[in-house]
């Protein structure tokens, strides 16, 4: 089958070794067999500042996230062997302003980009100086000569600059109809129009939350602000009940535990409910009256 204009291609490194990889992988340097191989390496990760995987391209000119799935029992078939860890390695691209942005805001003074990227616990950091789509324009303001390039971080321009991200992420989620209601989980079982799929809030907030998986905490809150957003943080803390539970937090607490078994055990104490009598029928109504007024079979041996 012809390969779609855009998809991502195979890259598989097959071998003997068990540190075989699969990695499916969208990038043009893979037609050239003899050209140099993307280069993986570890940086920062924006959002929680722990080591992550990376690809910078040939020439640094791009970076990509390497983002990993992992299900149980899956395993490959490469060649003639069997490559019993079931991992895919999947290659996204990223921009790579989000990598920066965390060296920006802990850099309160005016430094050339250089400095501000120098990191000794990942030194590839200092690479993402070449990469082509980074502006910076967007996210900072430009002291100095041309030459010198010194940036200070502006946070106006990168609320407005995250603003747009969200939209535009809100805007494919609404273009390719993806529910993000709250009942989004059932709704996907249930074939439905793109109107029922989410409003407009619901949209900006899916995609705030997408955005925020590469901004820190508070950068994330700011830009829920910014966005005229409810922050819903204290909803998806609060801890599910059961209807038991939820109409025992109204009633007394005396009244509760008076109900609720000592030890765990089944209070045997209490009293029994009455069972109801079954209904007389006519036979043994008619029997009771016919028998009224005499005497029972017992008396005739009482003593006299």
């Amino acid at each position: 089958m012809p390969r779609v204009k855009g998809s991502p291609k195979k890259f598989v490194k097959s071998s003997s070794d068990s540190n075989t990889w699969i990695f499916l992988m969208k990038d043009e340097n893979l037609d050239n067999p003899e050209g140099p191989h993307p280069d993986m390496v570890k940086l920062r990760h924006p959002a929680s500042n722990q080591a992550a995987m990376f690809i910078f391209t040939s020439g640094d000119q791009t970076i990509q996230e390497v983002m990993t799935f992992n299900e149980n029992k899956r395993s490959w078939f490469i060649d003639d062997n069997v490559r019993s860890d079931g991992k895919m390695h999947l290659s996204t691209s990223i921009d790579p302003a989000f990598l920066v942005l965390p060296y920006l805001i802990k850099s309160k003074q005016v430094m050339p980009l250089e400095q501000i990227l120098h990191d000794e616990d990942f030194p590839d950091t200092c690479r993402l100086v070449k990469c082509k789509n980074l502006k910076l324009s967007l996210v900072a303001d430009q002291k100095g000569d041309e030459s010198l390039q010194a940036f200070k971080y502006n946070e106006d321009k990168t609320l407005n600059w995250l603003k747009s991200k969200v939209e535009k992420v809100a805007e494919v989620l609404k273009q390719k109809g993806i529910h993000v209601s709250q009942g989004a989980v059932s709704a996907n079982y249930v074939k439905s129009s793109k109107q029922e799929s989410g409003t407009e809030t619901e949209y900006l907030k899916y995609a705030h939350g997408i955005v925020s998986d590469y901004l820190m905490e508070d950068l994330s809150k700011k830009l829920l602000q910014h966005l005229n957003l409810p922050d819903t943080s204290d909803q998806k803390k609060r801890k599910l009940t059961s209807p038991r539970e939820a109409t025992d937090e109204k009633r007394p607490k005396r009244e509760v535990q008076e109900e609720s078994p000592k030890n765990g055990a089944l209070d045997l104490t209490k009293p029994e409910k009455p069972t109801k009598t079954p209904p007389v029928s006519k036979k043994d109504l008619a029997r009771q009256k016919a028998a009224a007024g005499s005497k029972s079979i017992t008396s005739f041996f009482k003593k006299k």
